[in-house]
C-alpha cells in the first residue's frame, strides 16, 4: 500500500541537448532538443507510477536524468528529502544503491562471457558490499529464487545464450533486487518479450513489490500495461506532461485530446464492443522546432481559436489529483 509520503520529488526538471548544425551555426542562436522540459511530479513511497507516451516523448531521458545518469539542464530531484544533484560522486554511488534501473533490452546489459552468478553478484563486488564468496553466492541464489529462476543453483552456472528472453529479463531484475533498493525504475521491461510471457513478468514485478515494498516508476508506451501494473499515470508529449492523475481516472475519464486518442486505441478483449477510435493526423513535431503555444496543437482535433491561447498551457488541477495541460473545455 502506497503511503502519502513522497519518496521522490521531481521539480521543474529539464534536459536540453544542444544541436550541432555545422560551422555557420556559430554565428546564430544555439538550438536545443528539449527532451525533458519543465517536468514536476511526486512518487509516493510504495506506489507504482507509470509514465506513458509515444516514442520520443522523453520518457527514457526523464528516467536517466532522475538517476543522474545524464546531468540535468535545470530543476531538482529529491530522494527521501535529499537533493540528488547536490551529491558528490561518492555520495551519489551510495545513493544509487537505493535507486535501481531495469533496462529495456537484457541482451545489451548482460555480458555473454560471464555466468549468471557472476552477472547478478558483480554489483556486490563493485560497491564493496560483500567480500565473502559464500555470502555473495547465497545472496545471488536468494535473488534468483525471488525472480522465480529455480532451482537457483542450476541457473547460476549458466550463460546468457542458454536462457530465453524472459529468463534474461528476470536475471536483469535480480541484478537490481540484490541491492534491496527502495526505488526501481523499469524502462519498458517487457517490450522485448513475447506477448505470452509479458503478463508473467508484470505479475512477478507486482508480487516483488508486495514482498519487498518497492516503489516503482514503470515506463511504457502501452496504456494497457500501465493500467495493469500502475496506480498513477503520467502522460508525456514532446518532453512535457500533458495529463496526470490516478490511473482509473485518466483511463476512464481522459481530458487531454492526446490522452483521449491513446485511450481510444487500447485493445479490448470483447470483439462485439463498439468504440470510436481517434487517429491522430500528421507527424509529431520535432523537439528542436516546437510549435508556438501548445505542443499538441498541430495534431489536435479539439483545437479552436475561441479558447486555445498562444501561450503554452500549464498543468491545472481539474479534480483532486487529476492534472491537465490543456485549454480545451
Amino acid at each position: 500500500m502506497a503511503s502519502s509520503k513522497p519518496i521522490l520529488e521531481v521539480k521543474n526538471l529539464k534536459k536540453w541537448f544542444p544541436v550541432r548544425s555545422g560551422f555557420f551555426s556559430f554565428f546564430g542562436e544555439q538550438r536545443y532538443v528539449k527532451a525533458v522540459d519543465d517536468v514536476s511530479f511526486e512518487v509516493p513511497e510504495g506506489g507504482s507510477i507509470c509514465i506513458v507516451g509515444e516514442s520520443g516523448c522523453g520518457k527514457t531521458t526523464l528516467a536517466r536524468t532522475i538517476l543522474r545518469l545524464v546531468e540535468p539542464t535545470g530543476g531538482e530531484v529529491y530522494f527521501e528529502g535529499e537533493n540528488i544533484y547536490d551529491k558528490t560522486r561518492g555520495e551519489l554511488a551510495e545513493l544509487r544503491l537505493q535507486m535501481q534501473l531495469i533496462f529495456q533490452n537484457p541482451f545489451e546489459v548482460l555480458d555473454p562471457r560471464l555466468t549468471i552468478e557472476t552477472l547478478v553478484g558483480e554489483g556486490l563486488h563493485i560497491h564493496n558490499l560483500e567480500e565473502d564468496p559464500q555470502v555473495v553466492r547465497e545472496r545471488v541464489f536468494k535473488a534468483l529464487e525471488a525472480v522465480r529462476l529455480v532451482p537457483a543453483r542450476n541457473f547460476a552456472s549458466r550463460y546468457t545464450h542458454e536462457l530465453s528472453g524472459g529468463q534474461l529479463q528476470r536475471v536483469a531484475i535480480a541484478r537490481s533486487l540484490i541491492f534491496e533498493p527502495k526505488l526501481v525504475i523499469a524502462d519498458e521491461p517487457v517490450s522485448m518479450l513475447d506477448a505470452s510471457i509479458r503478463t508473467e513478468v508484470m505479475n512477478l514485478m507486482t508480487d516483488l513489490q508486495k514482498d519487498f515494498g518497492h516503489t516503482y516508476i514503470f515506463i511504457t508506451h502501452d496504456l494497457a500495461q500501465a493500467r495493469y501494473i500502475g496506480d498513477f499515470c503520467i502522460v508525456m508529449y514532446l518532453g512535457r506532461i500533458a495529463e496526470m492523475g490516478p490511473m482509473e481516472t485518466v483511463i476512464l475519464d481522459p481530458i487531454h485530446p492526446y490522452t483521449k486518442a491513446l485511450v481510444s486505441n487500447i485493445p479490448v478483449p470483447d470483439p462485439t464492443e463498439q468504440r470510436d477510435r481517434i487517429f491522430l493526423e500528421g507527424e509529431t513535431p520535432t523537439p528542436i522546432d516546437l510549435p508556438e503555444g501548445c505542443r499538441f496543437k498541430p495534431r489536435c482535433q479539439a483545437y479552436s481559436d475561441t479558447y486555445c491561447k498562444p501561450e503554452e498551457p500549464n498543468l491545472i488541477e481539474v479534480s483532486p489529483g487529476h492534472w491537465v495541460a490543456c485549454y480545451a473545455p
